[in-house]
């Protein structure tokens, strides 16, 4: 059964409304991958049948909308998402495929190609990537004594080309494995103070080679309420010129578990560490829409990251909600180096509408310093 033009409006329009506050930094699959899944919703609420080749067409929905964040200013974007079927089986999931484009204020500029192809049976599953994005941001410095001086700010703009493509085994009780590879291109310019980076590489591109383990057991992906999600993800680089080869592993691990009648409890742990070798470049930054809300991302950066997370989340009234939340994080150099002063809290609340199987948010994050945030968008932070 297709969708019916009332559904296809209704999205649509909460796409114009609510665009993905992760626009604000570099475009990537998981905004479309939320979308994705709501559409993938309304295919789910029906029985197996087999699909007629009029229902198996290329379906399209548009994504357009005017946004504002700290890190880009006024913001505008376009694009789509499309969905299809390589099979008859509604049991297996919808494929997809989508592209995105965004100019700013700050004369940022990014777009993305993104999407999912499933194979017969459902059990294969190859996901893509390509992503292009120039902007101006803000430069401290490298390093928690750098970023924690506000006379160090500065500004630069860094153009950067990603390609990735994962190659996963979907099996049963969702547990998800394989691997992936990719290319990134990350080139630093228009210093405003050149001496702040003397000595470190303004060019790198190097290849990836890495394994992925995914444990997901949510018994929802766009507002669970019970269930856990582990991913994991360890790699090797390879610079096609300069250094050595350098290790990095991601670690996320999300767990909920109900309180009360409409509440939630949301837990986010992640850690995300690389070896000595590993350039600036590739650092994990604090901030954004996802971890230690309120904070400039990119100011705080170092070559490893662990942050933590708590949410409350409350159902007040028919489809209105709200969320406090609460954590800290810390960017150091390596284990040995790591500091717990130097530990950056976070905390804020927000407001929670769910329509339509979306849950659209309004979030006030806060941090060290007076430092502080919006964030509005699309979905839970996790």
């Amino acid at each position: 059964m297709c969708r019916t033009a009332a559904y296809s409006a209704v999205l649509a329009l909460l796409l114009i409304l609510f665009p993905a506050s992760a626009y604000g930094q570099d475009p990537d699959s998981a905004y479309l991958a939320r979308v994705q899944d709501t559409v993938d919703r309304y295919f789910r609420q029906h029985p197996r049948q087999r699909l007629s080749q009029e229902d198996r067409k290329f379906h399209v929905v548009p994504l357009y909308g005017i946004m504002y964040t700290q890190e880009t200013g006024l913001l505008a974007m376009g694009g789509f998402m499309g969905s299809y079927r390589m099979t008859a089986d509604t049991l297996v999931p919808m494929s997809s495929v989508g592209a995105v484009a965004m100019f700013s204020t700050n004369l940022s500029a990014a777009a993305a190609v993104t999407g999912d192809w499933y194979g017969a049976g459902g059990n294969f599953r190859i996901e893509y990537l390509l992503r292009f994005n120039s902007s101006r941001r803000y430069f401290w410095g490298l390093g928690y004594s750098m970023a924690d001086d506000d006379m160090n700010r500065g500004t630069f703009t860094n153009r950067r080309v990603r390609a990735r493509a994962d190659f996963l085994y979907c099996g049963t009780g969702g547990i998800l494995a394989g691997g992936f590879a990719g290319y990134d291109y990350y080139r630093a310019v228009e210093f405003s103070d050149p001496d702040v980076m003397a000595g470190l590489p303004m060019l790198t591109h190097y290849l990836t080679l890495g394994g992925r383990f995914e444990l997901d057991t949510r018994d929802d992906k766009i507002s669970p309420e019970r269930g856990i999600f582990l991913n994991a993800e360890p790699s090797v680089s390879f610079p096609l010129a300069g250094t050595r080869p350098f290790f990095r592993t991601e670690l996320t691990f999300d767990f909920y578990f109900p309180l009360w009648e409409g509440g939630v409890a949301a837990v986010d742990l992640y850690g995300n560490v690389s070896t000595s070798q590993s350039p600036w470049t590739v650092w994990p930054d604090a901030g954004g829409d996802v971890r230690l809300r309120g904070y400039y991302q990119g100011r705080f950066r170092d070559r490893n990251l662990l942050s933590a997370q708590l949410e409350l989340r409350q159902r007040i009234y028919g489809s209105h909600g709200a969320a406090v939340w609460g954590g800290a994080g810390n960017v150091f150099p390596s284990f040995n180096g790591f500091d717990i002063k130097n530990t950056l809290p976070t905390y804020g609340a927000g407001y929670r509408f769910s329509f339509l199987g979306l849950v659209l948010r309004l979030d006030a994050g806060f941090g060290l310093h007076g430092q502080w945030a919006l964030i509005a968008g699309v979905s839970h932070s996790f």
